[in-house]
């Protein structure tokens, strides 16, 4: 059925009945067809149908911020590509340890003034400067743990890893100051963020 933007919202807000009913089966067709074209290598039967109840559920919740600015399946097909995206990102690094995370760090930096003592005084400095969580944390993002990952992982919020980092960087610019070592290292902590 090929519907109006107007149909799409009056129906879903109906809240019941056969028109809310009919836009809901709309929409949930609508959605898995989305969501199958393009994650069909990725997901599994299963999967896709968990992954279009979630974006139903996302997409009702979201219904009174739509504003008209682009055609109504676009914005829902947004949120559930968003979706799809966000599940398949969680799985990626399910299985990786923050350990095997700190394993991966990519000790290069951006520049090329960094020398072997530079980057040693480095991995010295999170061992030795850092706390227990913050040493953790910067190694699991130098081994590309994205930080969205790291905060679930934790119990914490996205800022809180942020801090964590921040004063993580903080604490290593000094102890190398302190060692005379802070020349080219800082590119490749701005990366553990």
């Amino acid at each position: 059925m090929t519907r109006s933007e107007e149909s799409w919202i009056d129906g879903l807000r109906a809240g019941g009945g056969a028109t809310y009913a009919e836009a809901v089966a709309d929409l949930r067709d609508y959605v898995q067809r989305t969501l199958a074209k393009g994650f069909r290598q990725k997901l599994s039967a299963q999967d896709l149908d968990d992954l279009t109840q979630e974006s139903l559920l996302r997409i009702h919740q979201k219904l009174e911020t739509f504003q008209a600015q682009s055609r109504f399946t676009t914005w829902a097909a947004t949120i559930a590509v968003n979706c799809a995206l966000s599940e398949l990102r969680r799985r990626r690094y399910q299985h990786v340890s923050l350990d095997e995370a700190a394993e991966q760090a990519d000790w290069s930096t951006n520049d090329d003034h960094s020398s072997e003592a530079e980057i040693e005084a480095l991995r010295r400095g999170i061992k030795e400067a850092l706390t227990e969580r913050q040493r953790e944390a910067i190694e699991a993002a130098l081994g590309g743990l994205p930080l969205m990952e790291l905060a679930r992982r934790q119990g914490v919020s996205q800022g809180a890893i942020y801090k964590l980092l921040h004063d993580a960087r903080r604490r290593l610019k000094s102890y190398l100051e302190a060692l005379g070592q802070s020349g080219g290292v800082g590119g490749m902590l701005e990366t553990a963020s």
